[in-house]
């Protein structure tokens, strides 16, 4: 493949906003649009089996495979923080979850001084974006590049899940991305055809063969270089060479809410204290860089069951060769699963305006995505907190471009985080205890009968929560002193320069992370394309 000196945009990270951005961007054939990704293309069958998610986790071809520092509210633990380096980034390596969050996520978004990122501003991107197995409507999409299927949910455990959550009063949505998050729901999911469908699948396979958009893959970006205070280029090692590749309109970074602030950085665009004792002279101080980290943390509640139904059943050691057989041959069967088809949304505490908890239910029990983990007959809830006050950080940890950023969630550190996660648990048993379990419900596995008091699930919950895998916030957009970009992406005090993924969101959004971060690109392509005259 020939490498042109210079483009017009640079982008770097194919990832859920990368590959939207390539497709996007490159659509106007006038347009050179470079397109950097540090890892592979993303040709596996375990990318594109759906029931296979776990495997690509601990699998270093495709896998970032970052760890957070020792978490004080954790006990001490490091965080395990899997991240896509391929092509279709964190989308190819997900769960294939797909939720759009609340209205009044970004209604909130509104209120902290971006107001075109209320709902009404983000839904039309959100349609966009999709084309929905259920059919279009004023909520969603029909023919959009990303297929979103509504799984089927019909083994009994899913069932009892439903069924519970109806007992205890939550309601049955029937569309949780529409109308109305709050309730039960049959899950919806990133697949088309019992394949997954990732950001690389459905915006960047299409237009590959665009002349004016090229596409490089283990290409490392090592810093964006700056003529004053204009982005003109990259610094990137391909296949073990170092050169500079110039931009004539703007590098956009869309390297994940890890990758982004640590280029930044590692460009000399940060705290100019902490960059100077790693040796890098700040050429712009902007101390909001890699600051402002957030995560959903998750526990899970585990029981057994009294009745052989979970689809543990097909996962023995010879059961995955057949049910992967059957998925090689027809695309069908648990192959096509995700596992994760059907979840909730429920308020903890009444002072709540939206949901504050969520449900990811998994029909068996056992460390699925640590591939030769024992899979038991059972299930579980992941009960998780939605909208966390605490905050952590992203830091260098040397100038070596190689190096992993330091990661610190600070997960706990504020209490109240804590104290909704012990009223989701309460809750949660609660939800396990009504009749549609009755028929199934087996022995608590975790935390366990004798795990009652306020002090027992505090130490529990501290011993077993872990990440929910939506890291985002790290280059918040806004206007403040700590803010890093503006509505637009755009680096506060610099030209030609745009920071376009997970990162910007000043807020986590009240379910998985992926859906808005494809919304956020389309929204910004649309405002790139038209020189951000026509952004609203």
């Amino acid at each position: 493949m020939q490498i042109r000196q210079t483009y017009d945009i640079i982008i770097v990270g194919a990832g859920s906003a990368g590959c939207v951005l390539a497709n996007r961007l490159s659509d106007d054939p006038r347009t050179r649009v470079l397109l950097l990704e540090a890892g592979p293309a993303d040709r596996s069958v375990i990318l594109a089996m759906p029931a296979a998610l776990g495997l690509p986790l601990t699998d270093t071809r495709f896998n970032w495979g970052f760890m957070s520092e020792p978490e004080p509210g954790l006990g001490g633990r490091m965080s395990e923080q899997p991240r896509g380096r391929v092509l279709g980034g964190s989308s190819s390596i997900n769960g294939m979850v797909f939720i759009r969050g609340n209205a009044l996520d970004y209604d909130g978004w509104a209120a902290r001084g971006l107001p075109s990122w209320s709902y009404a501003h983000c839904l039309p991107y959100f349609r966009k974006m999709e084309t929905f197995a259920g059919g279009a409507n004023a909520y969603r999409g029909g023919d959009g590049p990303l297929h979103v299927d509504v799984c089927k949910a019909r083994n009994p455990l899913y069932q009892a899940f439903l069924g519970a959550g109806q007992d205890f009063g939550l309601g049955l949505t029937e569309d949780q991305n529409g109308a109305r998050q709050e309730g039960v729901n049959i899950a919806q999911a990133s697949t088309h055809k019992g394949r997954r469908c990732s950001a690389s699948v459905a915006y960047l396979a299409p237009v590959r063969s665009r002349r004016n958009l090229t596409v490089l893959t283990n290409a490392h970006v090592e810093k964006v270089r700056m003529s004053g205070t204009r982005a003109i280029g990259v610094e990137v090692v391909v296949g073990g060479v170092r050169r500079q590749i110039d931009c004539e309109r703007e590098v956009i970074l869309s390297a994940g809410a890890f990758g982004s602030p640590q280029l930044l950085m590692l460009s000399g665009i940060g705290d100019s204290a902490h960059l100077a004792g790693h040796g890098i002279t700040a050429s712009h101080h902007l101390p909001g860089v890699g600051q402002n980290l957030q995560d959903h943390i998750a526990v899970p509640i585990q029981y057994r069951v009294t009745k052989p139904v979970s689809p543990a059943r097909q996962l023995s050691k010879y059961g995955r060769y057949l049910t992967g057989g059957r998925w090689m041959l027809t695309k069908r069967g648990l192959g096509a699963s995700n596992y994760f088809e059907v979840g909730a949304f429920m308020r903890g505490r009444e002072t709540v305006t939206h949901p504050n908890i969520q449900h990811e239910f998994f029909p068996m029990i056992g460390e699925f995505f640590r591939g030769e983990a024992i899979i038991e007959q059972g299930f579980q809830y992941f009960t998780s907190v939605m909208r966390p006050a605490s905050r952590g950080s992203v830091t260098l940890r040397s100038a070596d471009p190689t190096a992993p950023p330091v990661i610190r969630f600070n997960y706990f550190q504020e209490r109240d985080d804590l104290a909704q996660m012990i009223e989701g648990v309460r809750m949660t048993r609660e939800i396990i205890r009504q009749r549609s379990w009755n028929a199934l419900r087996g022995v608590e596995v975790t935390p366990g009968a004798d795990v009652q008091s306020d002090q027992d699930l505090e130490i529990w919950i501290r011993s077993v929560a872990g990440t929910g895998y939506h890291a985002v916030g790290t280059c918040r957009m806004g206007s403040d002193d700590l803010a890093v970009t503006d509505d637009r992406g755009r680096v506060r005090g610099l030209e030609a320069l745009r920071v376009v993924d997970a990162s910007l969101m000043p807020a986590l959004v009240t379910g998985n992370t992926n859906a808005p971060t494809i919304m956020m690109a389309e929204k910004l392509a649309d405002a790139i394309r038209s020189g951000d005259a026509s952004f609203t």
